[in-house]
């Protein structure tokens, strides 16, 4: 997304809305880009984790609204980052490390 934003003639506010995320991030990391920032090693103690986003289709429904009481809920000031079922050791290690810096 930040490279495209560098073509000419690219909307900034154009590519965040066709991603849909807020515009103001996606300007930080332009920004943070631009000096250097993206690119380069992460530091030391950082962890990365994996990330697949799928589209919805008909042979991939969203899964149904529950009513069951999250495994794990985390409140964070622009919002709660609920858990249910079986939740893997390593990532919630690295979520609770991730959340404590």
């Amino acid at each position: 997304m930040v490279r495209e934003c560098l073509e000419p003639g690219t909307s900034l506010a154009g590519v965040a809305l066709a991603h849909r995320i807020n515009a103001n991030m996606l300007r930080k990391w332009v920004v943070t880009y631009q000096k250097g920032g993206y690119g380069q090693p992460p530091e030391p103690g950082t962890a990365l984790l994996p990330v697949v986003v799928k589209t919805p289709t008909a042979s991939c429904p969203l899964p149904k609204t529950t009513t069951a009481k999250p495994a794990i809920e985390i409140e964070l000031a622009r919002g709660v980052v609920r858990f249910a079922g079986t939740i893997d050791a390593t990532v919630l290690r690295l979520l609770v490390e991730a959340l404590s810096t």
